[in-house]
């Protein structure tokens, strides 16, 4: 057994010892940063399924989701803030605690990208999206050095807002560039299996 598949059956191992102490958060770290390793691990892949299908969290997310977004409100931008919401309350990824300052967009010009982005998220309205993703390209060359700062942002952009196949794209160039940024790598896995599997989360509608 080389080490990665090492690694992988210890975090198997840690990730079962969590489930039967039913501690949800620790078992879900330790699935994606298996996933993070293997992203076809298809173990890991269903422990998570199996505890977003707690009962308790699954009666907590409905319940949060009920005061805070309009039941009557069936259109798919509303779908993907709820997506975004029981995101943002599950990650285990910890940089989404960094400074609020680190929101800021780090050039000019991703101003309109911020907006482009709230607008699709509040409103549904997607048309401009392609703009968004150009916009972020140009700052990107204007800005080799701020390259991977002007990355990062548009990753927690995309995925606050409910863009997770994006933030995948994204994250996907950031570690072809980098692969040795372990964040980068765990912020992946979560991209990709909530962009693939946000449809067995039975507290969405």
């Amino acid at each position: 057994m080389d080490l990665r598949q090492h690694d992988i059956a210890r975090l198997i191992k840690q990730a079962d010892y969590f489930i039967s102490h039913q501690d949800w958060d620790q078992a879900a770290a330790r699935c994606y940063q298996v996933l993070a390793l293997d992203p076809a691990n298809v173990n890991a892949a269903l422990k998570l399924t199996s505890i977003y299908l707690q009962r308790d969290l699954v009666e907590d997310m409905r319940l949060a989701l009920q005061r805070l977004f309009d039941p009557e409100d069936a259109s798919p931008h509303q779908y993907r803030r709820m997506l975004a919401f029981s995101y943002r309350v599950l990650s285990c990824w910890k940089g989404w605690l960094s400074d609020a300052s680190e929101q800021m967009p780090p050039a000019d010009e991703l101003e309109e990208v911020a907006q482009i982005l709230n607008h699709a998220y509040l409103h549904g309205d997607d048309g401009d999206l392609l703009r968004a993703w150009e916009l972020y390209v140009e700052a990107g060359a204007r800005r080799p050095r701020a390259r991977y700062t002007i990355q990062w942002w548009m990753v927690k952009q995309f995925a606050e807002h409910g863009f997770f196949a994006d933030a995948a794209e994204v994250l996907t160039e950031m570690r072809a560039a980098c692969p040795e940024d372990e964040d980068a790598r765990y912020v992946l896995a979560e991209m990709r299996w909530w962009r693939d599997h946000s449809d067995t989360l039975v507290w969405l509608p």
